[in-house]
């Protein structure tokens, strides 16, 4: 093999040595908040969510056990301001099932005790907060209607800047 050709095959392996190595740190995927719910809540406690129209409606579906939560990306029909059953996920291919389908199951006692306007009641962009027989916790929030940031006032300059003479 000639010198200049084996120098090219030597740079060559090394870039691919090194976009390996320094490369393995970052992810394609991103991560997940580690309490996605509290931050989910948090956001829309804070900014409050618009009023959700009538058809099919993008949602995040929360599921807490403690201080461990899990949020998916899903999908639920929507009438009159109430949500309409049932509740789809999405899967990894970009595919729906609906919740059910997972083995999740509303808790009966929980189901029960509400009454259905309160269990599909849709307020501040959030359903109410529900139970499933897994007994973990689970709330949908619709992060298309989040209320939008509210602006800040402008600061004004110094005199100096505005004043010219």
């Amino acid at each position: 093999m000639n010198p200049l050709k084996k120098q090219i095959v030597l740079v060559g392996f090394f870039l691919a040595v090194l976009t390996t190595a320094f490369g393995q740190g970052k992810s394609a995927a991103p991560q997940a908040p580690k309490n996605c719910y509290g931050e989910w809540f948090s956001l829309f406690r804070s900014r409050g969510g618009k009023a959700i129209p009538d058809g099919t409606q993008d949602v995040i579906i929360s599921l807490r056990n403690g201080e461990t939560s899990h949020c998916f990306m899903g999908k639920i029909a929507v009438s009159g301001g109430k949500l309409v059953l049932p509740l789809m996920i999405q899967k990894q291919d970009g595919s729906f099932e609906t919740f059910a389908s997972t083995g999740a199951k509303l808790d009966p006692t929980f189901v029960s005790t509400m009454p259905e306007d309160q269990l599909l009641a849709i307020t501040d962009g959030m359903s109410v907060s529900f139970r499933t027989t897994d007994s973990e916790t689970g709330r949908l929030f619709f992060y298309k209607f989040l209320e939008d940031k509210p602006k800040a006032n402008k600061v004004a300059p110094a005199p100096g800047a505005l004043i010219k003479n």
